[in-house]
C-alpha cells in the first residue's frame, strides 16, 4: 500500500466520497426507500479484481452495476456503496433506495462491498498498515 493510500485508510477524516456521476454511473431503473435507520450492515466483496485509483474503480464501479442490471435484472448495482483499495468510498445505490445484495434482508440493511477478490486473502491482510 502506498503512502497515499495509507493517508486515505488511516486518516480520522470523513472518507472521499466517490458520486454516481463522478464514475459515470447510469440512472437506476428504480429506487424503493430504504428504511431509517438500517438495522444492519451487510458486509461483501465483489470478486472482481481489486482497484487503487479513482479511475480504475470507477471502471469497476461500471462494470458490476452492468453485471448487476443486465444480466441480473436488477434496478441498479446491487451494492449501496463499494469500498476501493485507494480507500475511497463509492456511491452504488446510495443511502436512500433498497439494494439488491442480501435478499431477504435489503429492506432492513445497507450493503457495503470491498472491491475486489478476498476469498483466499484476509481482507485484513489487505489494509492493514505497513510499520517498515
Amino acid at each position: 500500500m502506498n503512502t497515499n493510500t495509507q493517508r486515505l485508510f488511516y486518516s480520522t477524516a470523513c472518507p472521499i466520497i466517490v458520486t454516481r456521476a463522478q464514475c459515470s454511473l447510469r440512472p437506476a431503473r428504480s429506487c424503493s426507500s430504504n428504511s431509517r435507520p438500517a438495522l444492519n450492515v451487510i458486509i461483501h466483496h465483489t470478486c472482481t479484481a481489486a482497484c487503487t485509483t479513482q479511475a480504475n474503480c470507477c471502471a469497476r464501479m461500471r462494470s458490476i452495476q452492468n453485471h448487476h442490471m443486465d444480466v441480473n435484472g436488477w434496478a441498479d448495482i446491487g451494492y449501496n456503496f463499494a469500498v476501493g483499495e485507494d480507500g475511497r468510498v463509492y456511491t452504488g445505490h446510495g443511502w436512500n433506495c433498497v439494494g439488491a445484495h442480501a435478499a431477504p434482508c435489503n429492506t432492513r440493511s445497507i450493503g457495503i462491498a470491498f472491491i475486489g477478490d478476498f476469498s483466499s486473502k484476509p481482507i485484513c491482510t489487505v489494509y492493514q498498515h505497513d510499520t517498515h
